[in-house]
C-alpha cells in the first residue's frame, strides 16, 4: 500500500503540471476567429478535472522512496494517462470516435506524427486539416512539443526538486543520458529546456517571416524542433510548394529538423563557444556522413520528374532524408510515390531504424548505439583472432564501455527488432497491406517517424487491432521498450 501511495502521489504531480499545459489553447480560442464551438468545455473541463484529480492525489498520498523500476512503471502509466486525457479535446471538438482520437493523441505525445485526420477523400475524415479550428491545431502541435523532451524532464525542470523524483528520468533517460551541460542533473535539465524553448522561438520567428501566418508558423515551429511532424496541411509541406518562399521554408525546416535531431548537449556547447568540441563530436560527424550518403543515394535513385532541375532533386532528397532520419516525418510527397525508386525507399527504411542522436528529440535506435554495435562487433572479431589470454578492453571515445551497457544495448536492440517483427505480422494479418508496406508501417511506429510506404487510402482502412498495436509500438519506441515491459512485472510494484 505504501508503494501504491507513492505511485499515486507522483502521478498526481504530473497531472497538475499537465493541467496548465492543457488549458493553454483557451488563450488561442480567446483571440482566434476560427475556434471550437465550446472552448470552456473542450479545453477547460479536461484541464480542470486533471488539476483537481492531480491535487487530490498529490496531497492525499504521502510519497516514499521511489525505486528506478517503480519510477518506470509510473512513467508508462503517466504517458498512457496523458494520452487518454489529451485525446478529449479532439473527441469533444471533432466528429470522430474516441478510439481514433486516442490514436491521434498517442501519435502526438510520442512525436510520431501518424494521423487519422485524413483529407476528405479518406473514409475516416469529415474535415481537412487546414479547416480545423486554430486552437485545436495548436493543441495538436503542443502534444508533440510536450512529448519532444518528455513530460517528466519538464516536470523536474519546473519543480527543480530532487530526492526520489530523479528516478522518474529512468523512463525518459534517452533524453538526458548523453551528458550534462553543468554539474547537477536538475539544473542540466533546466538548461536543456531553455535551449529547446530557444530553438522553438527562433524557428517560429523565421517561419513567421516567411509564411506570414502566426498559426502556421507556431504549429510548424512546435512540431519541427520536437521532430514530430504534425502539419496544418493535409499534404504536409508539399502543400506549400506554390508558396513564394517555398524554397526558403524548406531549407528552414531542414535546418531546424537537423538541430532537433542533434544532441542538445552539443547545442549548449555551441552556445558556450566550444565549437571544437561540437565539430569533433564522433556521433555528430558519423550522423552528418550518414545523412550525406543517404541524400546522395536518394537523389541518384529518384526517377526523373518532368520540369524538376538538379537543385530541386537534391533539395527534395535532402529534405526527405533529414525528415525521416530525425523522425520528424514532414513530406513533400508520399514516401511510396513513384518518384522514389526502390533504392530510395530502402534508404528511408534504414533511416527509420537508425533515427537521430542520443539526447535529442528524435526517435529510432540512435546513431551512437549503432556506432557502439559496430564497435562491439569489431571488438569480438579482434578478440577471436587473439589468444584466449589476451586482454582487449572494449572502448568507445577512448573510454571503457561497461559490460552492463553492452547488455542493455543488446536487450534494447533485440526488443526493438522484436516489436518491429511482431508489428509487421499484426499489420499484415489484420489488413490488406503488402510485405514492404507492413514492414515500413511497423518501423515507422517504433521509430516514431510518421510517414511510411502505406498510402492514405490503405491507412484509412486499418482496423482496430492494427491501430491498437501501432499505439503500443509508438509508446514502446518513445520510451525505449524497457519501461513498458516493466509495467507488466509484479516486482515493479512491490
Amino acid at each position: 500500500m505504501t508503494r501504491l501511495a507513492t505511485v499515486l502521489h507522483y502521478f498526481g504531480v504530473v497531472l497538475v503540471v499537465f493541467s496548465f499545459l492543457q488549458a493553454l489553447p483557451l488563450l488561442v480560442s480567446a483571440v482566434s476567429e476560427r475556434t471550437v464551438d465550446f472552448p470552456a468545455l473542450t479545453y477547460g473541463a479536461p484541464a480542470a478535472a486533471c488539476l483537481l484529480l492531480g491535487v487530490a492525489l498529490a496531497r492525499g498520498f504521502r510519497p516514499r522512496e521511489l525505486t528506478a523500476g517503480q519510477a518506470m512503471a509510473v512513467g508508462v502509466i503517466g504517458w498512457i494517462a496523458l494520452s487518454l486525457i489529451g485525446a478529449l479535446p479532439f473527441w469533444l471538438a471533432l466528429d470522430f470516435g474516441y478510439f481514433d482520437m486516442l490514436f491521434e493523441s498517442v501519435s502526438g505525445f510520442t512525436t510520431t506524427g501518424m494521423t487519422v485526420i485524413l483529407p476528405p477523400a479518406g473514409e475516416l475524415s469529415p474535415i481537412a486539416l487546414q479547416d480545423l479550428p486554430e486552437s485545436l491545431l495548436i493543441w495538436r502541435a503542443m502534444t508533440q512539443w510536450i512529448g519532444g523532451l518528455g513530460i517528466f524532464t519538464l516536470l523536474l525542470a519546473i519543480t527543480l526538486r530532487g530526492g526520489p523524483r530523479h528516478h522518474l528520468l529512468a523512463v525518459e533517460m534517452h533524453k538526458a543520458a548523453s551528458g550534462r551541460p553543468v554539474p547537477g542533473l536538475l539544473h542540466s535539465l533546466r538548461i536543456l529546456w531553455l535551449v529547446y524553448v530557444g530553438l522553438t522561438v527562433a524557428c517560429g520567428a523565421v517561419l513567421y517571416g516567411l509564411l506570414g501566418d502566426p498559426v502556421d508558423a507556431t504549429v510548424h515551429a512546435l512540431t519541427t524542433v520536437s521532430t514530430g511532424g504534425f502539419s496544418t496541411h493535409d499534404g504536409s509541406i508539399g502543400d506549400l510548394a506554390g508558396h513564394p518562399h517555398a524554397v526558403a521554408i524548406q531549407y528552414t525546416l531542414i535546418a531546424f529538423m537537423f538541430l532537433g535531431g542533434t544532441s542538445f548537449l552539443l547545442h549548449w556547447k555551441a552556445l558556450r563557444g566550444r565549437f571544437r568540441d561540437v565539430f569533433l563530436d564522433p556521433e555528430l560527424r558519423l550522423w552528418v556522413a550518414f545523412l550525406a550518403a543517404a541524400t546522395l543515394l536518394v537523389a541518384l535513385s529518384r526517377r526523373v520528374d518532368p520540369g524538376a532541375g538538379l537543385h530541386e532533386r537534391i533539395r527534395s532528397s535532402l529534405f526527405h532524408v533529414v525528415s525521416v532520419a530525425t523522425t520528424t516525418g514532414y513530406t513533400l510527397r508520399d514516401l511510396g510515390d513513384v518518384a522514389f525508386g526502390a533504392l530510395a525507399q530502402q534508404v528511408f527504411l534504414w533511416l527509420m531504424l537508425v533515427g537521430g542522436c542520443v539526447g535529442s528529440t528524435a526517435g529510432g535506435l540512435k546513431v551512437m548505439r549503432v556506432r557502439l554495435l559496430a564497435r562491439v562487433t569489431q571488438h569480438f572479431v579482434r578478440r577471436t583472432a587473439l589468444p584466449p589470454s589476451a586482454v582487449v578492453p572494449l572502448t568507445l571515445r577512448g573510454v571503457a564501455v561497461p559490460r552492463d551497457e553492452v547488455t542493455r544495448l543488446a536487450v534494447l536492440v533485440f526488443g526493438w527488432l522484436g516489436f518491429v517483427a511482431v508489428g509487421s505480422i499484426v499489420l499484415a494479418a489484420t489488413s490488406s497491406l503488402g510485405v514492404a508496406a507492413a514492414m515500413s508501417g511497423s518501423l515507422s511506429a517504433m521509430g516514431n517517424v510518421g510517414p511510411s510506404l502505406i498510402n492514405a487510402e490503405a491507412f484509412a482502412g486499418l482496423g482496430v487491432a492494427a491501430k491498437l498495436w501501432m499505439m503500443v509500438a509508438m509508446i514502446a519506441g518513445r520510451l525505449e521498450i524497457l519501461p513498458l515491459l516493466l509495467l507488466f512485472r509484479r516486482g515493479a510494484w512491490r
